[in-house]
């Protein structure tokens, strides 16, 4: 039996089934695990959990996207990509929401510290914000795709019909 010919076709991933089930399965997992480690703190478990659904929010809008124009990630590592660059957008901008919402909270409470909260500030946290997010990013994005995602099995390679009408070697 000949081997496939070059180029071979990686089949998409797809949503496990049934995806009402997996997908909100995989989604608890990956953004509840952080909060698991606030278990003596609710707010900030709540600040985990906000901030991994935001990521995840983005992400998922990114993965539809690249559905949606006919593009679909054909690995893991690709679906990885999207929650650690959402997860970066995140991590960044976290701190400056951070000093905005302290500022605006000791504004409306008329406290003198409404002036501590600015932007050298924001740009001192900065680099722990990195540092703490895209690691748990990371470690959500890789939870979230095995548990959610599975690979197709390939095209049968006896179907001489599906590679050679496919075949394009010099794009």
């Amino acid at each position: 039996m000949a081997p496939p010919p070059i180029p071979q076709r990686i089949p998409p991933l797809t949503w496990r089934q049934p995806a009402v089930v997996w997908t909100p399965i995989a989604l608890a997992a990956a953004i509840g695990w952080p909060a698991g480690l606030f278990y003596n703190d609710p707010s900030l478990q709540q600040l985990a959990v906000t901030a991994g659904a935001a990521v995840f929010a983005l992400a998922l809008a990114t993965l539809g996207v690249s559905w949606a124009i006919r593009r679909p990630p054909r690995t893991r590592r690709t679906a990885v990509m999207h929650v650690i660059v959402a997860g970066a957008v995140a991590s960044l901008a976290a701190p400056f929401v951070l000093t905005d919402l302290l500022s605006a909270l000791a504004d409306y409470s008329h406290s003198p510290a409404a002036a501590a909260f600015s932007l050298p500030m924001a740009m001192a946290m900065l680099p722990l914000a990195v540092v703490l997010g895209l690691p748990v990013a990371l470690i959500s994005a890789i939870a979230f795709a095995w548990i959610a995602l599975k690979r197709q099995a390939p095209p049968d390679p006896s179907e001489a019909s599906f590679y050679h009408s496919d075949v394009q070697p010099f794009r």
